[in-house]
């Protein structure tokens, strides 16, 4: 019974789950590259690639558990009325936790299988760039059961686990209390997510200061780089309660932008599921990125060096691939949290607000969130760039463009409206009493 009634919600919530699938698509992806090149990297014996395998791709979990973690959670969230509605009828808090790993995994399985050929195919190509630059010299790519066993696991488990952890808070909910709908304020941020950031962000911290006092060498990166990520981590699970204290504080607008600000204060929880996966955009992206043009700046201060220019641009591409995961990862949970709110934009058409209304509160509300999320992802990457750059270059100011920080801000600006706005538009068109029925 709890088999079937999962997999009708799933047919029955397409949008969202698409939203969970596609990180686990994309998460699968990625991972089976970075199995396949650490696999061909030891079968062939080149250290490079065996170096940069394991380095960029086991902080690639990282990212990928919780690009997949927030998904899942998001779709969760979002349910909490219906999960309310079944335990009101007699389901059992076990029953409620079984059916959202069920659905989970109805979900996760497929997303996982698909994202494995692509992965190796993704693999390959990086490997062919890689030996065209000239970083290694091998044969073609080495891709076994290993490899793909690599990556559709690592994917499968985060799910089932983001799953657990999400049914878990689901079933405790007391049912008329859920049935509101209403994100109060100890519900904000948990103490688990509480003592999770903020032991991320001390690992951020003491890894980027750990910096300091290494040599200048080959390992500084790799113990810069897992800075930023760390930071971005736990600043995004503590991102809830830093929206809620935003929507509070610039609460006093009236109009769209009053109610989009008691939204973002109303609904932090859900808010931080699309704020944390832009906070992990922007950190790496600028993190890594101003790190490497650092280590291009002293390259170019030195005899020329065809390896270390050869290693950058393998660097940039592996760090493309990272960013690019991101990015859908935030796309999929803007989406997947836009369309979920049809009922709400009905009802405030039926309570006199105008198309453009509620399209001017959604921008107030996708701005705010941006700016949140440019910002804690700023902070994110300055516990990598400031102590790489220190030890470099003896400045904390990192080298590299202007133009490349702008581009990484206006990349997630751009995200975050084109994956809110537009579904809103669409939403918005249809009669409001159909979206309310809906």
């Amino acid at each position: 019974m709890i088999g079937r009634l999962a997999l009708r919600t799933v047919r029955g919530r397409t949008t969202s789950y698409i939203a969970s699938a596609g990180a686990m698509f994309a998460g699968t992806a990625l991972l089976t590259a970075f199995a396949a090149l650490a696999e061909t990297g030891l079968a062939d014996r080149l250290e490079a690639l065996t170096m940069l395998a394991f380095i960029m791709g086991g902080w690639t979990v990282v990212i990928v558990a919780f690009g997949v973690v927030s998904t899942v959670s998001l779709v969760v969230q979002q349910r909490e009325r219906e999960l309310a509605l079944l335990r009101t009828i007699g389901t059992t808090p076990g029953q409620v936790r079984r059916m959202v790993v069920l659905e989970t995994v109805a979900v996760a399985i497929p997303a996982v299988l698909l994202g494995i050929l692509p992965g190796i195919g993704l693999g390959s190509f990086v490997h062919d760039r890689i030996a065209g630059l000239g970083v290694i010299v091998g044969d073609d790519l080495v891709a076994t059961w290993r490899t793909a066993l690599a990556g559709a696991a690592i994917s499968l488990v985060a799910a089932v686990l983001a799953s657990i952890f999400a049914g878990r808070r689901a079933a405790r909910v007391a049912p008329v209390r859920a049935l509101a709908e209403a994100d109060s304020p100890d519900r904000v941020l948990t103490r688990t997510k509480l003592w999770i950031g903020s032991v991320f962000v001390l690992v951020g911290i003491g890894t980027g200061a750990g910096t300091l006092a290494m040599p200048n060498g080959p390992l500084l990166a790799a113990s810069a780089g897992p800075a930023c990520i760390a930071t971005a981590i736990g600043l995004a699970l503590l991102s809830p309660a830093i929206v809620a204290a935003v929507g509070r504080v610039v609460s006093g607008p009236a109009g769209s932008a009053g109610l989009a600000l008691r939204n973002l204060d109303a609904r932090a929880s859900r808010a931080g599921a699309i704020v944390g996966p832009l906070t992990l955009l922007v950190g790496i992206a600028v993190g890594t990125l101003y790190m490497q043009s650092t280590e291009d700046s002293t390259a170019a201060t030195r005899p020329p060096d065809d390896v270390s220019a050869q290693l950058a641009a393998a660097n940039y591409m592996v760090v493309a691939m990272i960013i690019a995961f991101c990015a859908i990862a935030v796309t999929n949970s803007l989406i997947a949290a836009t369309v979920n709110r049809r009922r709400e934009f009905g009802l405030l058409r039926l309570t006199a607000s105008t198309r453009q209304q509620v399209m001017g509160m959604v921008a107030v509300e996708t701005t705010v969130l941006a700016l949140v999320g440019i910002v804690l992802g700023s902070l994110a990457a300055l516990t990598t760039t400031i102590p790489y750059s220190l030890v470099k270059t003896g400045s904390p100011v990192p080298s590299g463009p202007l133009w490349m920080y702008l581009a990484v801000i206006a990349g997630a600006v751009v995200i975050s409206a084109a994956a809110t706005l537009l579904p809103t538009l669409r939403a918005t068109r249809e009669r409001p009493i159909l979206a309310l029925a809906g």
